[in-house]
């Protein structure tokens, strides 16, 4: 079984949008995040999130990170689009049957990038196996914060514990 990894940037107090605080903090976390998408089969994406990460990797200059985000399938979450170009496939349906079908198939790891209403759908179905937090050393004063609209209260375990040269902690966590 494939296991759905949400990363997500997060600054200390919790936020996580907007992420301008985060980009001077992206090249020294570089390799975890290389690493994480060189793993990776498929990625999973809100529609906003997907047009997003579309508009900007197609123009990027080439190196192994944005050569293996333009080239590895992705899926999108979405009930307003009705084609997807940047080797993407919307999904048709219901989205918590078919990500639950999509983890039973062989392979890698589906890593999704993005919060918001695609989470809250997943993280009602138990589906993200593992949260990946980049908590970066900013205090942003205010966004709007991960789990801000989720019913209930999440529990989760630290399963590990990775440290980026300027200060990003890459906080792993798996639902209890």
């Amino acid at each position: 079984m494939r296991k759905l990894i949400e990363s997500t940037h997060v600054a200390l107090g919790g936020q996580i949008d907007p992420l301008d605080w985060a980009f001077p903090y992206l090249d020294d976390h570089a390799s975890y995040a290389t690493k994480l998408l060189e793993d990776a089969d498929a990625l999973l994406l809100g529609r906003r999130t997907y047009e997003g990460l579309s508009a900007a990797y197609t123009t990027m200059d080439s190196n192994p990170f944005v050569d293996r985000m333009n080239s590895i399938p992705k899926y999108v979450a979405s009930t307003t689009l009705t084609e997807a170009t940047w080797n993407a496939t919307i999904i048709p349906g219901d989205v918590t049957d078919f990500v639950a079908e999509l983890k039973r198939q062989p392979g890698g790891p589906i890593v999704k990038y993005g919060n918001g209403p695609l989470d809250r759908t997943l993280m009602a179905s138990c589906l993200i196996d593992e949260f990946h937090l980049l908590l970066t050393p900013v205090a942003a004063g205010s966004g709007r914060h991960m789990f801000e609209e989720i019913d209930g209260f999440p529990q989760l375990s630290l399963a590990d514990v990775g440290r980026s040269p300027n200060g990003v902690l890459v906080l792993i966590y798996t639902p209890l």
